[in-house]
């Protein structure tokens, strides 16, 4: 399926089909900080004289980068319902991982390349929230992903390799959202916890072998956002 129609129907699914009438109440900018976090299920890949380390970073909450999105708050008739549609592009640092192996078969000192990938993506949520509060609201609901794909060079084995990792991510990901926030004036601040429902990527091939390598990836976003429109705020009266 065109991807235009597949991040189309994602939006329309948060709209509701039957029911409420559904009004605008705001249009909004973000940006977020985030936290990010990804897992391989395979500790270690033995690739010939390659000795691949997927989690090489024992430490946890340094992997960082920002989303930056455009979002549009539809009530749903006098409930305090309402649904959120977002388009968003995100670009986080993914897990160290290193590659060790002995570039002279004799030789007693190891050549560690150490691998920072980072995650690009471009994205569209449909979520939907409940006002609990004059200012609160919960929310939650799925994320589409589509990832850049991260290659780099292949004129040597070692960056043929890197690059074949690299490039393991999904094409297309599922991910969901969990979050709480408010709305102060114009400004709608809000933290939210996103865990992948698909994996991030699966398998890698290299010199005609494949290898598993299954990935899943978590972050916690804080996102402050300015409402470029707000139904119950107007800017002129």
């Amino acid at each position: 399926m065109n991807i235009r129609y597949s991040l189309l129907a994602l939006c329309l699914s948060a709209l509701p089909l039957t029911g409420h009438a559904q009004h605008l109440e705001a249009i909004g900018i973000g940006a977020s900080f985030n936290i990010s976090q990804t897992r391989a299920q395979q500790a270690r890949i033995q690739l010939g004289k390659y000795d691949f380390q997927t989690g090489d970073d024992n430490s946890r909450l340094d992997d960082t980068g920002n989303r930056y999105s455009v979002f549009a708050r539809f009530g749903m008739g006098e409930s305090r319902l309402f649904v959120q549609p977002e388009v968003a592009y995100t670009s986080v640092l993914g897990n160290q991982s290193s590659i060790t192996y002995f570039q002279q078969p004799d030789s007693p000192y190891p050549n560690i390349m150490y691998l920072y990938p980072r995650l690009r993506r471009l994205e569209v949520a449909a979520l939907a929230g409940l006002h609990v509060g004059r200012r609160l609201y919960v929310l939650a609901g799925p994320v589409l992903a589509r990832y850049r794909s991260e290659t780099g060079g292949t004129a040597t084995e070692i960056e043929a390799l890197q690059s074949a990792i690299y490039g393991s991510a999904v094409r297309y990901q599922v991910l969901g959202q969990l979050g709480l926030g408010g709305q102060f004036g114009r400004f709608d601040l809000n933290a939210r916890y996103e865990r992948s429902l698909t994996p991030y990527s699966r398998e890698f091939s290299f010199q005609g072998q494949t290898y598993a390598y299954r990935q899943r990836s978590g972050q916690v976003l804080f996102t402050a956002g300015f409402l470029l429109h707000d139904r119950h705020r107007p800017w002129r009266r």
